[in-house]
């Protein structure tokens, strides 16, 4: 991608960063002064800065990329368009976590920190060279890190959060020696003179080319839960606050599935065999951990992180089509997962109470004799993310089925559906629990209009979208307008 020279101010581009950036130190230093029973106001602000920079993000959003700072950032219809889902999914995960941490210590910090970690996930969609990539990868990731260890009296969060830092240290050595390989070849950091020089390297730089591709690979391979880089994931999810646990399920994994895109389109264009190898066996591992290990669980988060898994092994072959049709699939695919994912996190959140998290399966026994309305919202998400037809789910994946298959990846595409088959298993087992299963504890749902609206939101998106798709991928193919 060669970006297009407008002439805007150097600093215009980065405008919503500016601003989100200074509301959450705004947020951070304003807590200070607000009294316990008025903190609340904190995640009120996080909300509106995520809107307005929503707000700044679609008004200012580009036909054609523009660059600042010497080339070290870009804006594109691309970036535009997952800045909008980032702010999107970061918005819910802050209305989840009104009522889940009012009575948590640092309240203030903790929306500070999300809002920290959305700048960064911002850096990275906007990244055309390796050293802004790196900054906002690293931005994201200890926000993260400190978000999943935020309830420092719960053991497994503490430990959740060391084993997610410890791996995530390890993954991010990994990138940067890969990075460093292929600057070695080429002299620059910048993605399209770097991806100019691999393909003028020769046999003599081949070598360290291909390793720097497959370091590259597997750093970002760790940031969106590739199989076998997946293993942080599972205990992240279960030991982070349940808000915490539906923010990094999206919002993050949109950042990073961007920036993968953009690093095999920009940099190794000339290595699309050699990658589109490497990520069909990482597909079909990824989509088999994901899937056959969820059946296993018992505990909700840890199954839908399992599930997450094997989300972004489908999401790949979008990615492995290497066209525009795979490339819009994948977008397709995270708004639609964004709706269903966080409304069934919503309700996870809605079932928590004195003594109980609302994780176990068996939290969920009789809730359709208690409230239909929650076990309503809660079926229609399982069924979009089990793929049933005419839902939000299955349209994310049919897009990407159908770029797989056109580009000749016709097997790959049948083990994806054999896959998402035993997928649909433990999805309809937790419907199953809620409408064929007594009651096996004491339903006291907290009453959030807020909670309830987001809810109903999602609730509606997933059905909305299932019967008409066409506008979203409309919006998503028009998007690439940055890219292809």
């Amino acid at each position: 991608m060669n970006p297009v020279n407008i002439n805007m101010p150097v600093i215009a581009p980065l405008i919503p960063e500016m601003f989100v950036a200074v509301m959450a130190m705004v947020i951070l230093i304003g807590d200070l002064f607000l009294a316990k029973e008025h903190k609340v106001w904190s995640g009120y602000l996080a909300i509106l800065t995520c809107v307005v920079a929503g707000f700044l993000t679609f008004s200012m959003s580009p036909s054609h990329a523009v660059t600042a700072f010497y080339g070290l950032f870009v804006l594109d219809p691309f970036a535009s368009y997952a800045k909008l889902l980032i702010y999107a999914g970061t918005a819910l995960a802050i209305i989840l976590s009104l009522d889940y941490i009012k009575d948590e210590f640092g309240v203030g910090e903790y929306y500070s920190l999300m809002l920290f970690g959305m700048l960064g996930m911002m850096i990275i969609v906007s990244s055309p060279n390796f050293v802004t990539m790196y900054l906002g990868l690293e931005l994201m990731a200890l926000c993260t890190y400190v978000l999943v260890g935020f309830q420092r009296d719960v053991l497994r969060s503490s430990e959740a959060a060391l084993k997610y830092f410890i791996l995530g240290s390890l993954a991010t050595g990994i990138l940067l020696y890969g990075i460093s390989f292929l600057y070695g070849v080429t002299g620059s950091f910048d993605f399209a003179s770097v991806g100019a020089g691999i393909a003028h390297s020769g046999s003599s730089g081949r070598l360290a080319v291909l390793l720097g591709m497959v370091l590259v690979i597997a750093g970002l391979a760790f940031k969106v839960s590739i199989a076998p880089f997946h293993m942080w994931t599972p205990d992240a999810y279960e030991g982070a606050p349940t808000p915490v646990t539906a923010y990094m399920s999206v919002a993050p994994k949109v950042a990073g599935l961007v920036i993968l895109i953009r690093v095999l389109v920009d940099v190794m264009p000339s290595l699309h065999v050699e990658y589109v190898t490497i990520f069909t066996w990482l597909a079909v591992l990824t989509m088999a951990v994901g899937n056959l290990a969820a059946i296993a669980q018992r505990n909700i988060k840890r199954m839908l992180a399992y599930s997450t898994i094997g989300h972004v092994g489908f999401v790949m072959l979008g990615i492995i089509a290497g066209n525009a049709d795979g490339y819009a699939g994948v977008l397709v695919y995270m708004t639609i997962y964004l709706f269903m994912n966080m409304g069934a996190f919503a309700v996870i959140v809605l079932m928590r109470r004195d003594g109980i998290q609302g994780e176990l399966l068996d939290d969920f026994a009789g809730l359709s004799k208690v409230h239909p309305g929650y076990a309503l919202a809660m079926g229609l998400y399982l069924f979009s993310l089990a793929g049933i037809p005419f839902l939000g789910g299955f349209w994310g994946k049919y897009v990407v089925f159908m770029a797989a298959i056109e580009t000749g990846h016709l097997y790959l595409a049948i083990t994806a559906l054999l896959f998402s088959v035993v997928g649909a298993f433990y999805y309809i087992r937790v419907v199953k629990y809620i409408y064929f299963d007594d009651t096996r504890v004491e339903f006291n749902f907290v009453e959030n209009r807020l909670m309830q609206a987001t809810v109903a939101v999602t609730a509606i998106a997933v059905v909305g979208l299932g019967l008409y798709p066409g506008p979203l991928i409309n919006i998503c193919k028009a998007a690439l307008g940055g890219i292809i």
